[in-house]
């Protein structure tokens, strides 16, 4: 009879993985070598993604243009997210927030150390990278089959 329950509960604990796992999308963490060279990358190649970052956070998303997937940023208490639009804004993002070593720090918000993590959706596909303090969180939702909505959470990890 225990063995009977053990392999019930084992099954539901599957099915609730399986459940659950289909839906969010995942963020891998860039080791400090790759991290700095994806940043020197997304600077020199700004115009090639849809960019975004947090105005009261350290936090800024890098969502290509040249593929069908979409990254939407926020939602209810999410802050307000900025738009990079056009060569001025740019270049005033990058006089303000990127060192000599072409490293994003976000430097009017603190000087806590960044690195890059890629966002991958459930389907394994990369839909763009977001830059945020390390010790900060930030998680996916999946909104549609081409559609990952991106939350921050500042200072708690949910990796």
């Amino acid at each position: 009879m225990n063995l009977h329950r053990l392999a019930i509960i084992v099954i539901l604990i599957f099915i609730a993985v399986i459940g659950c796992s289909g839906k969010n999308g995942n963020l891998i963490n860039q080791s400090p070598a790759d991290s700095k060279a994806t940043q020197k990358e997304l600077i020199d190649n700004w115009s090639d993604y849809n960019i975004k970052y947090r105005h009261d956070a350290n936090v800024i998303v890098f969502d290509p243009k040249n593929d069908d997937r979409k990254i939407l940023s926020g939602g209810k208490g999410g802050g307000v997210w900025v738009a990079v639009q056009d060569p001025e804004g740019w270049a005033n993002f990058v006089k303000d927030n990127i060192t000599s070593e072409d490293e994003i720090i976000i430097t009017r918000f603190d000087d806590r150390r960044t690195g890059v993590r890629e966002i991958w959706g459930p389907d394994n596909r990369l839909y763009g990278f977001v830059i945020l303090p390390q010790e900060d969180g930030c998680y996916t939702r999946l909104v549609d089959e081409n559609t990952l909505r991106l939350r921050y959470d500042r200072r708690r990890t949910r990796l």
